[in-house]
């Protein structure tokens, strides 16, 4: 496995631990919030929920981005502006989404394998699905304990035009790192959004410590087992993760201080 010259690495699950049956109930509710004067929550959900599957169908209209293809279908069910709706989710993004951070956690192990890769020289491209927009996969970064610069390309509902599992998303993907898919290491513990990167000449391993609940292993991955066994393979040396922040002050406030001090949204 060391001939690979870029890593896609999946988000949720593989770096950030996110208990989705505990996340999007406050997630929705907290959107809705910048909604409610204009609609009620159920149609609001309903709207929601249709603009994000979309994404994952296809064909999709050609050249069509997954920020246009959410408010076109986001905009349908609920009949409010597309332009409108817009500057309100970005208005959530801005304001309310960082504090959803307390349903997550780093999965461990994961800021020090990316750390040690990106000190290895290795390109590392984010491979989440891009149902979010930069800015809230910039904070899940963040929430993981990793830096966003660390990463050569984030995807996002604003730059991206496909998603998981379809093979367009890892073309995308490859294509964004200038490389071709088989110079490409897709790592993730879906077996069903993940593994699907084979099919295009990817390489694949399996986070299995940290399996997708629900999730069919109806492929063999070209290897699996934890980061730091994943590692092992790439010869990447792990070196002990940073000393616990410090913090300094400010007009009496205290604030910590890590690797991620100073980074914008």
């Amino acid at each position: 496995m060391t001939h690979y010259k870029v890593l896609l690495i999946d988000l949720d699950g593989t770096l950030l631990d996110v208990e989705m049956s505990f996340f999007l109930g406050p997630l929705v509710s907290r959107m809705h919030g910048f909604f409610s004067d204009l609609i009620g929550y159920h149609l609001f959900r309903k709207g929601l929920f249709a603009g994000t599957e979309a994404l994952m169908s296809e064909p999709r209209p050609e050249g069509e981005t997954n920020e246009e293809g959410f408010y076109r279908v986001f905009s349908h069910v609920t009949g409010l502006g597309p332009s409108e709706s817009r500057g309100r989710l970005e208005d959530f993004y801005t304001r309310a989404y960082p504090s959803l951070g307390d349903f997550a956690r780093p999965v461990k192990g994961g800021p020090e394998f990316v750390r040690a890769a990106a000190e290895r020289g290795l390109v590392m491209v984010l491979a989440t699905n891009p149902i979010f927009p930069l800015r809230a996969n910039h904070e899940r970064l963040r929430w993981a304990g990793i830096s966003p610069a660390l990463f050569g390309f984030i995807p996002g509902l604003e730059n991206m035009s496909s998603c998981k599992p379809g093979i367009r998303y890892f073309l995308d993907l490859a294509a964004r790192a200038g490389v071709d898919p088989g110079d490409c290491l897709m790592i993730g513990n879906d077996p069903e959004q993940d593994l699907p990167a084979a099919d295009v000449g990817m390489g694949t391993f399996l986070v299995d410590g940290e399996m997708a609940d629900g999730a069919a292993l109806t492929r063999e991955p070209d290897g699996r087992g934890s980061l730091g066994d994943l590692a092992e393979m790439l010869g990447i040396k792990i070196s002990p993760g940073p000393k616990p922040a410090s913090s300094w002050r400010i007009g009496g406030q205290s604030h910590p201080t890590g690797p991620d001090q100073g980074l914008g949204s």
